[in-house]
C-alpha cells in the first residue's frame, strides 16, 4: 500500500507564456508557488480480486487502463501498471477545474505512487507534463506539474527548444508570513476545463495575433518585477502586479472573466484590495486577492457578500512525496 500527494499552486505572474505555442517562439517565464492545499492518492496492490478498482472522479472497475474514465489515470496506468490487482482512491482539497492545478497535482501524485523507482521532481514534472500535452493533446502549459513536483516559490523558464529551467526564489520568512496573511483566496462557485479555456488563446498565438502576443510579452515581463517585489518584501507592489496581470489577461479572450467576478473584484478594490486575478485559465475557479493588513476584514466582507467562499491557505515548500507501507 502507498499514499502519495502533491501540492496545488498559485501563479503570481507569467501565466500563459508557458503554452508551447508561445514559449517555442518567444520563450516563456512563470513565477508561482506551491501551497499547502494538496491532492492525495492512495494505492493498494496485490489485494484480492482482479483488475483495477478506481474511485477517482467516480468509482469504476475495469480490466485494463484503457477503460479508465479519468484520462490522466488512464495514461499513467498504461505506463506503470504491472497487471496485478490494484485499488486506487484520490482526495483533493479543492474541486477540479478551479484554477489551482489540481489535474497536474493528481497526475504528479499518481506517477509518484505508481512508479517502481523513486522519481526526482524533474522526472515527475516532465512525465506529467508529457502526459497532459502530448498523450492527451491538451493545449496547456507546463507550469502546473513543475510547481507541484518541486514545491516552494519558483521561477520557471520555458525555452524555445522545449526545455524547462527551475529557479528557487529566495523570499525571507517575514515576507512569507505576510503573504500568508495578506493573500486571500475565494472560490467563485464555478469550475471549467482549462484546456477548453486556453484553446482560443492558443489558436490566436499560432495565427500570429499581434494583440495576444503583446499581452503575453508584457505578462512575461511582470515575472521580473514580481520577483523583485517578493525579494524586497514589497507585498503591496505584488498586489498591484496581480491587478495588472488580470487587466492583460482579460484581453486574451471573451470568456476569461465573468460578470459575477467583475462585480466582486470591483467591490474588493473599493474595500481596499490592491489587486488580484482569477487563477488558472480564468472563466471561474478561484479569485486570488491581495489586501494590506488594515483592509483584510473589509475585503473579506465585500467578496463574501457575493457568495464567494474563502479558502484559507499558506505558501508551502513541500513538493510531491510518497509513503509506502509494508
Amino acid at each position: 500500500m502507498w499514499m502519495s500527494s502533491a501540492p496545488l499552486r498559485i501563479s503570481l505572474a507569467g501565466g500563459g507564456t508557458d503554452l508551447p505555442s508561445y514559449a517555442r517562439r518567444f520563450g516563456g517565464s512563470v513565477l508561482g508557488s506551491a501551497i499547502d492545499l494538496r491532492v492525495t492518492v492512495v494505492g493498494h496492490t496485490g489485494s484480492a480480486g482482479h483488475g483495477i478498482r478506481a474511485c477517482l472522479d467516480s468509482c469504476a472497475h475495469s480490466q485494463a487502463p484503457d477503460a479508465q474514465i479519468n484520462p490522466f489515470a488512464r495514461e499513467v496506468l498504461r505506463r506503470h501498471w504491472d497487471g496485478s490487482p490494484l485499488r486506487l482512491a484520490s482526495f483533493g482539497d479543492v474541486p477540479g477545474g478551479s484554477g489551482l492545478g489540481s489535474s497536474a497535482a493528481f497526475c504528479v501524485a499518481l506517477l509518484a505512487g505508481m512508479s517502481r523507482q523513486p522519481l526526482s521532481p524533474e522526472q515527475l514534472a516532465g512525465a506529467a507534463g508529457d502526459i497532459e500535452t502530448r498523450s492527451l493533446g491538451r493545449p496547456v502549459g507546463r507550469q502546473d506539474p513543475y510547481l507541484s513536483a518541486y514545491g516552494g516559490m519558483r521561477q520557471l523558464y520555458f525555452d524555445r527548444s522545449g526545455g524547462v529551467e527551475v529557479e528557487d526564489v529566495e523570499v525571507d520568512a517575514e515576507t512569507i508570513r505576510r503573504l500568508d496573511d495578506e493573500l486571500l483566496l475565494f472560490f467563485t462557485g464555478t469550475v471549467r476545463d482549462a484546456g477548453e479555456m486556453l484553446a482560443a488563446q492558443n489558436a490566436r498565438v499560432v495565427h500570429g495575433d499581434r494583440d495576444t502576443q503583446w499581452r503575453l510579452h508584457e505578462i512575461k515581463e511582470l515575472t521580473t518585477v514580481a520577483r523583485k517585489a517578493l525579494t524586497e518584501g514589497d507585498t503591496v507592489s505584488l498586489g498591484n502586479l496581480l491587478g495588472r496581470h488580470w487587466e492583460l489577461k482579460c484581453g486574451l479572450g471573451t470568456g476569461v472573466s465573468l460578470p459575477s467576478v467583475d462585480r466582486a473584484y470591483r467591490d474588493a478594490l473599493a474595500a481596499g484590495a490592491t489587486g488580484g486575478k482569477l487563477l488558472g485559465a480564468g472563466g471561474g475557479g478561484f479569485l486570488l486577492l491581495h489586501a494590506p493588513a488594515h483592509a483584510l476584514d473589509d475585503v473579506r466582507a465585500a467578496v463574501t457578500a457575493h457568495d464567494f467562499t474563502e479558502r484559507v491557505f499558506r505558501m508551502s515548500a513541500r513538493g510531491a512525496d510518497v509513503m509506502r507501507c509494508p
